[in-house]
Formats: structure tokens, sequence, C-alpha cells
């Protein structure tokens, strides 16, 4: 579920200490008015003890009980607002280790017109070689500029795709097999395949013959879904496998195709000391991605000064310089020509598998230690914020196997 630091409360007002000179003030019309009645009131001979103890000793005594009552407001004032700070500061230690929790990401596979790894993308965005190009979309008619995948025609379809999948599955097969059988573990499937609208439940069965783990479908898609698993299984340890997967038949404008495979664990895993760090994604609330970025930092823990590179995708990222400002205000000194990339630039925007792409990417440079950030525009139109960092990245200490 969502951190909503915003929704602590605010601290408890500074209370005031009673004025000296208010209530000395206050004792000498006290006095006065009590002399102006004895002396007007008074129907014997305004001499003697009992005469000078009504004058002035009750007055005196009348401005003594009301600021002692008014010390105690202000003594039991003070005891509510220290009381009140503290539940404060504890909600809000709470909420922010809350926040602080993360996945170690054991396996990122990509495939892509580009090619069938993680880094055969990052070495053509590397060399600014995109591979949008004009061609025509399966279903024919006039040439778009987009990015495809080889094959997926009507026919070879569905099994081009058990093929694709096995290939990706592949990949985790090693991992799998050093993680405790009794393990938990998660499927998140989000496809959009054309000609092929039970792609979730294949994938969910081709996985269950190709291994031996029992996985529990996970409801929800994308980092929504992730910021939920987070939360739900942190107890104990626990897998989560992302498969998402986007094949168009009529493709739009700038748009991409890509299969992506996510193996991800709630806990340090020692057979994976290098596994990078993805932290809680933050999802973007308001018209400026300033605050937004600013609590995917504040996840990490991750100072802007040790962010390295930055990553976007997705169409109103693109525009209007928004990330740019965020970064800027952020403070993140990261070269906004040479470190951030828009991966939509390359391969363009592929929808459900654009958030693990960009995770993919991330990780390639955080295993360096590099520490990342990116913003990801989701198919349901959310951009959230993340931060990956290395393996070995300094942060808040958490249960391990």
């Amino acid at each position: 579920m969502p951190v909503y630091l915003d929704e602590v409360p605010d601290e408890a007002p500074r209370i005031k200490r009673p004025g000296t000179k208010k209530w000395l003030g206050c004792l000498a019309f006290f006095i006065v008015i009590g002399c102006v009645l004895s002396f007007w009131l008074w129907t014997s001979s305004r001499e003697g003890l009992v005469f000078w103890l009504t004058a002035l000793g009750l007055p005196f005594c009348l401005w003594g009980l009301c600021a002692g009552l008014r010390r105690c407001s202000y003594k039991a004032d003070q005891v509510w607002a220290e009381s009140w700070n503290e539940e404060r500061a504890r909600l809000l230690k709470e909420e922010i280790t809350r926040g602080q929790r993360k996945a170690w990401v054991i396996v990122s596979g990509v495939m892509t017109q580009a090619g069938n790894s993680a880094e055969k993308l990052s070495s053509a965005i590397a060399s600014s070689s995109p591979v949008l190009q004009m061609q025509k979309p399966r279903a024919g008619g006039v040439p778009v500029r987009h990015s495809r995948m080889p094959g997926f025609q009507d026919q070879q379809e569905p099994a081009e795709f058990e093929g694709a999948i096995k290939a990706l599955l592949n990949q985790i097969t090693l991992p799998l097999g050093k993680m405790p059988v009794d393990m938990p573990c998660w499927l998140m499937t989000d496809c959009n395949v054309k000609n092929l609208p039970d792609a979730d439940r294949r994938i969910a069965e081709i996985i269950s013959s190709y291994t031996d783990r029992t996985f529990m479908p996970l409801q929800g898609k994308g980092f929504i879904a992730l910021d939920r698993w987070l939360d739900n299984v942190w107890r104990k340890p626990a897998l989560l496998l992302n498969i998402s997967a986007v094949i168009r038949d009529k493709p739009h404008e700038g748009g991409g195709e890509a299969l992506t495979l996510t193996l991800m664990l709630n806990r340090e895993h020692p057979e994976y000391p290098d596994a990078v760090r993805l932290h809680r994604p933050e999802k973007n609330k308001s018209a400026s991605l300033t605050k937004t970025l600013s609590r995917a930092l504040l996840w990490g823990p991750l100072p802007p000064e040790d962010v390295t590179g930055s990553w976007i995708t997705g169409p109103e990222l693109a525009q209007g310089g928004k990330w740019n400002t965020a970064c800027e205000e952020n403070g993140l000194t990261i070269n906004m020509t040479q470190d951030h990339k828009n991966i939509d630039d390359f391969i363009g925007y592929t929808g459900s598998c654009a958030p693990w792409i960009a995770v993919a990417l991330a990780a390639i440079f955080a295993r360096s230690g590099k520490p990342q950030v990116m913003a990801v525009e989701t198919a349901t139109n959310g951009i959230w914020i993340a931060g990956v960092t290395p393996g070995n990245n300094a942060g808040i200490t958490q249960d391990s196997l």
C-alpha cells in the first residue's frame, strides 16, 4: 500500500508560557478593583485588619487562584504537546521505515527488436542506435514508426509466444534452485498480446509445467501490485516473478513491443550479493514531479549527489521538461545530456513492459556501483518514480535469508 507521509499530522503548536508582565498587570487590576469595591461598599469603619484583608487580601487570593489554574493548564498543554509530538515522530519513523522497503532484483530478462537481453538494448542506447523505424504493421496498412518483435504472425503466434516465455524462464532456473523449497512464490502477469486474450493464463500454465514451484497469482499489475507486495508479504521471505508482454497488431506511432521477465526477492540472498535493489516506487500525485522524486530518494535512502543516471519512459514525461525541473530542484548533479536517457527514443513506448525495461536498464549500471533513478509512465497513465541502487549500497538494514 502507498506510504502517505502527507497524512502524518503536523507537530503540535508551541505552547506559550504565561506572560509574567500580563499577570502582574492582572494582579494590579485585581487589587485596584478590590480596593474600589471595598471602599465603595464597606458600610462600617474603613480600617482594621478585616477591612484591609478584604480590600487587598481577597483580590490577591482570587488572582492567585486564577494564576494557579492558568499554570496548571499550561503544564497540561505541555504534556499533551510533548505526547503528541512523540507519537507523531514514532508514526513518521514507522512510515519512513515502511517506505524504505525494497526488492532485490535477481533476474531481469528483456526481449525487444534490439535483441534478447537488456545488455543488447543498453548497447543500442549507448551507441545512439534507435531501433524505431517506419515499418508496416502486422495487420497491414500504412507504415508506422515503431519497433516490433520478429515473428508473431497469426498462425505461429501461440507457439512463438510459448517459445519466448520459455526462453525467458531459462534465466530463472538456476536462481530458483538456490531458493528454499518452502519459500512462497508470487506471479504477476500483465500482457497485451494480439489474438491471445488468455495470455496470462497461458503463462501460468507454462510456468507450472516448466518449474517445480507453485506460483500464486498476485492481485493487481505493475508497480501498484509491487507496492502492495512489499507490504503484504514482508514478514516472510518471498519471491515475485513478473512477466509482461506487449505484442500489437496495430501499433501506434512511436510505440514498441517487448517481453520482460523480472524475478525479485524481498530479502537479501547470500548467493546474490550483487543483486541490485529496486526501492519502493512512488506514484506522482500532483502536477509537479519534484515532491515525488524527493520521496523516491527518501525511500532509498539515496542522497541526490550519489545519483549517476536517470531513465524515463512515457509520452507525458517526454514533454514539457518536468523531469529535468524535478532533478534540478532535488539537487541531482547528473548531466542531463549524457547521464539521462529517454528509453522511448530508442525502442518506443512499450506500455506494461515499460517499467520493467527501465528496471532492467537501470540494474545494469547499478551493478557497477552507479545508483540510478527512473520515472515511468504506466499503461494506466500513472507516473511512478523509483531508485535502483547497488547491492552493497549503504541503506536501511533488513533481514536476510
